[in-house]
């Protein structure tokens, strides 16, 4: 961009709007702007170039930015919206418009990584308000952590890197390590081409490489390449030895050159290779060895081959994973050996074709499909007829990067090879269809994914947990940083949909496992249990059971039985012993722990739990418990409240680790004459202490108190609590902001309400690392942690100030000396470490 357009005067958007012929325009703008889905913050950040030219940015995307493919929002992509759905590429209009007028309404799915679908069911609350899915995650979902959908396990979706061609001296090395079999060739590897230096190259190579006992012969057809280099390179290869190559004298098309290349050698089976993929190791061997009786043709699975798609099926997975795709393929030849699936047609990218089947079919139907699209599944189909079975070898893998030799016109290729399909055989997306529903595949899927985790670490923990977020969620990733130098790596969990016994498999680091999203804990247990041992599931490690299906309780341990590995607990709440979790009245008050008549009080007058029997509640978690090995407690606090209910079995108490927050104090000093401002971080809920704060706010505005509150993240009544005006409230933060926004409140001291006796409080964490005097009431690990830790940060809210709030506002106020006496205070600098062997495995630490 030039310094003349950089440095243009802002462009004035009502009246481009209003100009000549601009109505279309101007309707596009209040569409896409009044549906929400255009992030105006987030496209002037994204673009720098945006920011400089001072447009209005709505205006500059659907002037510019669509065609350039800018995203208008984090998760919509134009791109591929418009490859995805070339009906509405047809239309030439701007792709977010098309979402917002019908595509949305139609089911068309927004982006790559993202299924409304998915995020329906996995979110009723969502499906129940009405609210567009994507505009739910855009304003709430993305803060609240939850799914995308496909991309459940939130991995940002990376392109693999394009195949390079081999360097030119590679071909003359191979050509002076290649032996010649003896052996007559039993198969022909057909590679059609026509452009694509790199992609060709690399298959070719790919094919000469591999390792494999079947003899056989590599006949690469040049259909008329508009490349000059590649049609060299293939000629300076062919002149080695190690291809045969074929040159059309004319441009016939996929189709015709494939026929060409079947028609070669009449005895021989045919694999057709698309010029465009990557094979490995024995793959040759392994097709074959799928080859038997009636099968007429086989397909590997592959980045990009529609219903034999891997990781995920019916996808373009061109995706960068953990590993390379050739792990991949070692992956499936060890889980899935000699395993298939039928399926109503095979898939042209790789298509093993026996000759057998040849002869009684007959080739590619040329009159019919052209130069392309739709011909293989017209083959297979017409070998179906003939009672030849069409199957997936779930043993083999090959890259496909997809459409790259003969891809001119190939979206209008595609709807003319569609049309024509479905004149020749009516039924054909209907058999496709059921297939794709019954996913006969997804066992085989599922055994891939499972070996990857396992291929990361030999030894897994399965952590079982909600999807709820908050300090369990934190507490998992540190575990999963604490557990990797001992070579241990953690698998999680958790619930599919809320209530359920479907359970969804994931990792903290954020690995993309599509298949272990949806299985049910207990009709699917052995293939679970199976799973697990592919995976390397050594143990399993309780953080929650919120969120399931009753029969957790029952499932759980029948399920570490049938693995034969232990299982232990984290009491991260009161759960076991309250069935409100947090041991809070409806009302918001702490009721000092349980007591059987109070308990039953209490849940009458919560319409959720109004049917619960606190007893029955109780002696199901007590019977749970004694199948576990090891229960877990984050404090002396929590693990003091528990154990009267268990028995007589042992807590452990393990305080989280935690990595080391060194940072320089972001405490405003307090002078005479300062309105005091107290910072209250989190998510301010009722257990969190809302109703207090609300109550302490009201209160020093009616006095006239010097005092103002700083809710760091969120409350549960914003609006209420805003309109008192001494509350500010800054909303949803990360971990890494709370520098910045400490600096920018300048705040002299901080309190944590929570009416209830907390299990660890990471936010006590971070406020003491920044050496923050921290307000507390005297229960529960946010008062033992402190005081064990920093005292002389500690200021105890009287019990009082639970229903008094001139009590808290007084206790806060005399800190003000307290405060000023230690202008130079210190940050605390802590952390807590473990090895694996050190938290499971020692007594308590």
């Amino acid at each position: 961009m030039s310094n003349r357009q950089v440095s243009s005067p802002a462009v004035s958007w009502p009246s481009l709007l209003l100009r000549r012929n601009r109505l279309p325009l101007l309707k596009a703008y209040l569409h896409i702007w009044r549906s929400g889905l255009f992030d105006r913050k987030w496209y002037w950040q994204q673009y720098p170039d945006v920011q400089a030219r001072r447009v209005d940015t709505l205006l500059h995307y659907l002037l510019r930015g669509a065609s350039e493919g800018r995203k208008p929002n984090e998760i919509f992509e134009g791109r591929w919206y418009l490859e995805t759905y070339p009906d509405v590429a047809a239309e030439g209009v701007n792709p977010l418009l098309h979402y917002v007028l019908s595509g949305a309404a139609e089911g068309r799915q927004p982006a790559e990584g993202f299924s409304v679908q998915e995020y329906l069911e996995q979110n009723p609350d969502v499906a129940s308000s009405g609210m567009a899915p994507l505009l739910h995650y855009l304003k709430f979902g993305r803060g609240e952590g939850r799914s995308l959908g496909y991309n459940d396990d939130n991995v940002a979706w990376k392109p693999a890197s394009r195949p390079v061609a081999p360097p030119p001296e590679t071909w003359r090395e191979l050509a002076d390590r290649s032996r010649p079999s003896g052996e007559p060739p039993a198969v022909d590897v057909v590679i059609p081409v026509y452009r694509g230096f790199d992609d060709t190259l690399a298959c070719i190579h790919s094919v000469l490489t591999a390792q494999n006992k079947t003899p056989h012969e590599v006949v690469v057809i040049d259909d008329g390449s508009p490349e000059p280099l590649l049609t060299a390179r293939l000629g300076e290869i062919a002149s080695l030895g190690l291809i045969t190559l074929l040159r059309n004298d004319r441009n016939l098309g996929f189709v015709g050159t494939a026929n060409k290349g079947m028609k070669l050698h009449t005895d021989r089976d045919v694999v057709l290779l698309n010029s465009d993929t990557v094979v490995y190791g024995d793959w040759l061997d392994r097709l074959v060895a799928h080859a038997v009786e009636d099968v007429g043709t086989v397909t590997p699975l592959s980045t990009n081959a529609t219903i034999c798609s891997y990781p995920a099926t019916n996808r373009n997975n061109n995706q960068e994973l953990e590993i390379s795709f050739e792990e991949v393929d070692r992956i499936c030849a060890e889980v899935n050996r000699g395993r298939s699936v039928e399926v109503p047609t095979g898939v042209g990218f790789c298509l093993y074709l026996k000759r057998e089947m040849l002869d009684q079919t007959g080739y590619f139907d040329e009159e019919a499909f052209g130069r392309g699209y739709g011909e293989e599944n017209d083959l297979c189909r017409r070998a179906a007829a003939l009672e030849w079975r069409n199957i997936m070898a779930a043993d083999v893998f090959v890259r496909h990067t997809g459409e790259v030799s003969f891809a001119a016109s190939a979206k209008e290729a595609q709807r003319k090879g569609m049309r024509t399909l479905l004149r020749k055989h009516p039924d054909y997306m209907t058999l496709v269809k059921a297939h794709a529903e019954r996913d006969p595949a997804a066992p085989l899927r599922r055994r891939v994914d499972a070996r990857r985790f396992g291929l990361r670490y030999e030894r897994n923990i399965l952590f079982v947990s909600h999807t709820w977020g908050g300090g369990i969620e934190r507490h998992i990733r540190d575990m999963s940083l604490m557990l990797e130098p001992s070579g241990v790596g953690v698998i999680v969990l958790r619930p599919r949909y809320p209530g359920g016994m479907v359970a969804a498999f994931g990792s903290p680091e954020a690995i993309r496992i599509p298949n272990l999203k949806k299985l049910d804990l207990q009709a699917d247990m052995p293939e679970i249990v199976e799973l697990m041992h592919l995976a390397g599931v050594f143990q399993i490690h309780v953080h929650s059971l919120a969120g399931w299906d009753d029969g957790i309780f029952n499932v759980l341990p029948a399920l570490a039985a049938e693995a034969c590995v232990p299982m232990d607990f984290t009491f991260h709440d009161f759960m076991a012993i309250c069935p409100r979790i947090n041991m809070v009245t409806p009302s918001g008050q702490f009721c000092g722990g349980p007591e059987r008549k109070k308990c039953r009080d209490c849940l009458k007058e919560d319409e959720a739990f109004s049917e619960v029997d606190v007893d029955r509640w109780q002696n199901r978690f007590r019977d749970f418990m004694k199948g576990t090995r090891f229960r877990f407690a984050p404090s002396r606090d929590t693990a003091n409240r528990v154990k009267p209910f268990l028995n007589g079995m042992a807590v452990d108490i393990r305080p989280h680790p935690e990595e080391s927050m060194t940072r320089a104090s972001t405490v405003a000093p307090f002078r005479d004459g300062d309105i005091l401002r107290v910072a209250v971080p989190g998510a301010v809920g009722l257990h969190k202490g809302a109703e207090v704060l609300y109550r302490a706010a009201a209160h020093a505005r009616l006095m006239k108190l010097p005092l103002e509150y700083v809710v760091v993240g969120y409350t549960n009544r914003d609006a209420d609590f805003e309109k008192l005006g001494n509350v500010r409230i800054t909303g949803l933060y990360t971990h890494e902001d709370l520098d910045e926004i400490f600096a920018r409140e300048q705040c002299h001291l901080a309190m944590i309400p929570s009416v209830w006796p907390e299990t660890y409080s990471y936010t006590l964490s971070e406020l003491m690392a920044a050496g923050f005097p921290v307000a507390v009431f005297p229960f529960g690990a946010q008062y033992e942690r402190l005081m064990e830790t920093a005292p002389d940060l500690a200021i105890g809210l009287p019990m009082e100030g639970l229903t008094d709030p001139s009590a808290i506002n007084r206790c806060l106020l005399e800190s003000r000396d307290g405060i000023v006496a230690k202008k130079d205070r210190a940050t605390v600098h802590f952390e807590r470490k473990y090895t694996y062997a050190s938290y499971y495995e020692s007594t308590d630490v």
